[in-house]
């Protein structure tokens, strides 16, 4: 019902299905309820959290799960199934959508949840699909924040998001997000530069670059934060003259 999949219409209706769920139906409440009480499978954990992904559809549906102690839930599902992998996945994927709202960032942060998304990644380091969850939370937590980009700094976050692109470099995925990562942790801490680079965040942006098309403008975009020479190219100029009818 979350899914705009149907090709016959021009506009889905995928958004305001959730907003029925959630305004409508208390449904983030009886989710957060159902997960309580079914604490030992895994199966039906992963998919509580995948649907509270798709239901964080708006800002205040974002804070409401923080609210209701969806997050905090969510935090200690990590800390307590950080070997299951399907749900560790699912996990990362619903504090990525709920960081889209600026206050609950911090509240991801202070509840601890960085260290367990950096955790998930370092413990999960070959699987392409955690290390790209992974990358994109920290990438929403570390968006306009930059005392959030300190404390992943500070936890490893960075390196870890380059240890994954060295394990995937054909995952465009992990790619895309960990170069998104790495400019946001400079967008507005430039002191972060030196050591990105003395990473080596230079030429793995630059291979993900020449190796992903769709990595090239995120790509572009981190190595010009990070103060690297970026040659940047018009699409198209135009001709002077007037059109030809």
């Amino acid at each position: 019902m979350t899914l705009d999949d149907d090709i016959r219409v021009p506009f889905g209706s995928a958004h305001e299905h959730a907003r029925q769920i959630v305004a409508d139906h208390g449904g983030l409440a009886i989710l957060i309820e159902a997960a309580k009480a079914f604490t030992e499978d895994s199966s039906v954990l992963s998919e509580i959290c995948a649907t509270l992904a798709r239901l964080s559809v708006r800002n205040e549906y974002c804070q409401d799960i923080v609210d209701l102690g969806g997050l905090n839930f969510i935090v200690a599902l990590l800390a307590d199934c950080i070997e299951h992998q399907d749900l560790v996945k699912q996990a990362l994927s619903a504090l990525r959508a709920i960081a889209g709202n600026d206050d609950v960032k911090d509240a991801i942060v202070n509840a601890g949840g960085t260290d367990l998304i950096i955790l998930a990644m370092s413990r999960h380091l070959g699987n392409a699909q955690v290390c790209e969850q992974s990358c994109a939370a920290l990438c929403m937590v570390a968006l306009r924040k930059p005392e959030n980009c300190r404390v992943i700094m500070e936890g490893g976050g960075a390196l870890a998001a380059l240890q994954a692109m060295k394990t995937h470099p054909r995952e465009s995925g992990v790619q895309k997000q960990a170069c998104l990562l790495i400019r946001n942790l400079v967008a507005h801490a430039q002191d972060f530069s030196r050591p990105l680079l003395e990473m080596g965040a230079e030429r793995l942006i630059a291979e993900a670059r020449a190796a992903h098309s769709d990595c090239n403008d995120v790509a572009k975009a981190a190595l010009r934060d990070l103060g690297c020479h970026v040659e940047l190219r018009e699409p198209w100029t135009g001709q002077k003259g007037s059109l030809a009818r």
